[in-house]
């Protein structure tokens, strides 16, 4: 059964995120962003079924080249809380097949994306859903700055507006239910909340003459009646019960529960975002390893060391290179100790120390000069004046 779900989320540096990133990791390249000199690899999903730029007419050549489109979006951003892209989620049928989704779309992105002046960077992905079936999806990444021959000029705030986006929502229902009618398919999808789509199969079945359009009608009631967001704390220990089964089957694990979707969306973010701190912890670390050897006047690498493939081997070996220029430090202190020079800091200790000591003698008030004591009358006895 086809599902509707149209999803416009904004990426911002706000929330510690950047278009680069998010660009790699949904089309599952490798990417460097220029700005902050990280390296993102996604190179190893395996999910991306489909990957593809399209920019409007006058565009200039390099948008249709994904590092430099996306390093150019940054560029153009100078806040630090900027809003860097938008990005759409799209629930694609999965009666239909592959090259039908991607011409869906492409069209769909075309019209209402491009049209508007809009660089479009869309891949689309392939989960295993909770029924064991298919669950295709698109993630289509927009630029939030017109474009020209020159380059990025300002930001468009309609694109912005609440109306844009129920008339997105509406366009993709039409789009898609026009495809599955010509594809001779009978599922269609539905834009509208579950309460609005309940009341009306609700009524159309009352009120039905045929007795197979009154069943189909009927079961559309039943389908309809329900939350569409169940409780999440029991839904997140149902995902988990049947995660931990799956692994404990040697199966593959799929949603079964109508938050699932929303939980993989979730975790996605997730890892792309521990990635991205990883990426940081090892770059703060190989920063500080050649700031040591440059203080210590070390060789930062005595010897070649093979290339670490994964961020957590750069953080280890970053550790490793860490705690041997610190073992080396302590070993120049012990033979410095050991020596009869004396380090630099009791030279700098016994330096402040003489500095007092003058300073001291200085601001100490004069002693006054002893006077001799003036002779009197004899004591002697035996003497007398005379």
């Amino acid at each position: 059964m086809a599902i509707y779900r149209f999803a416009a989320t904004v990426i911002s540096r706000s929330k510690g995120r950047s278009s680069v990133a998010a660009a790699a990791y949904r089309a599952g390249a490798e990417l460097v962003d220029e700005r902050t000199g990280a390296v993102h690899d996604y190179t190893r999903k395996s999910d991306i079924q489909h990957s593809e730029i399209l920019a409007p007419e006058g565009a200039p050549d390099w948008s249709l080249d994904r590092p430099a489109l996306w390093n150019a979006v940054e560029a153009a951003e100078r806040r630090k809380d900027a809003q860097v892209a938008r990005e759409v989620q799209i629930a694609l049928p999965r009666e239909l097949d592959a090259t039908a989704q991607v011409l869906l779309v492409r069209e769909f992105v075309r019209e209402e994306f491009v049209a508007r002046g809009m660089v479009a960077d869309f891949s689309l992905h392939d989960h295993i859903a909770r029924d064991g079936g298919e669950q295709p999806h698109a993630h289509v990444m927009l630029t939030m700055r017109s474009i020209d021959s020159d380059g990025f000029g300002l930001k468009v705030r309609d694109w912005n507006s609440d109306e844009l986006l129920v008339h997105w929502r509406e366009r993709w229902a039409e789009v898609a239910n026009e495809v599955l009618a010509e594809a001779g398919v009978d599922a269609r999808i539905d834009h509208r909340t579950l309460a609005v789509q309940h009341a009306e199969a609700k009524a159309q079945a009352a009120t039905e003459p045929e007795a197979d359009r009154r069943e189909a009608l009927k079961e559309r009631v039943v389908q309809t009646d329900r939350e569409p967001s169940p409780y999440m704390r029991a839904s997140w220990y149902m995902e988990q019960k049947e995660r931990a089964a799956a692994e404990a089957s040697g199966r593959d694990y799929a949603p079964v529960t109508d938050r699932g979707q929303w939980f993989e969306a979730v975790r996605e973010i997730a890892e792309e975002r521990l990635a991205q701190v990883r990426e940081l912890v090892v770059h703060a670390w190989e920063r500080t390893v050649a700031l040591t050897h440059k203080l210590l006047g070390t060789e930062q690498r005595p010897e070649p060391r093979p290339q670490p493939v994964s961020p957590s081997e750069r953080a280890e070996d970053a550790v490793r290179q860490w705690q041997e220029a610190k073992a080396r430090t302590a070993g120049q202190e012990v033979s410095h100790a050991a020596g009869p020079a004396i380090s630099p800091q009791d030279r700098a200790a016994e330096a402040v120390q003489r500095w007092r000591e003058q300073t001291a003698e200085r601001q100490a008030p004069p002693q006054p000069a002893q006077s001799r004591p003036t002779p009197g009358p004899s004591q002697d006895p035996d003497i007398s004046p005379g």
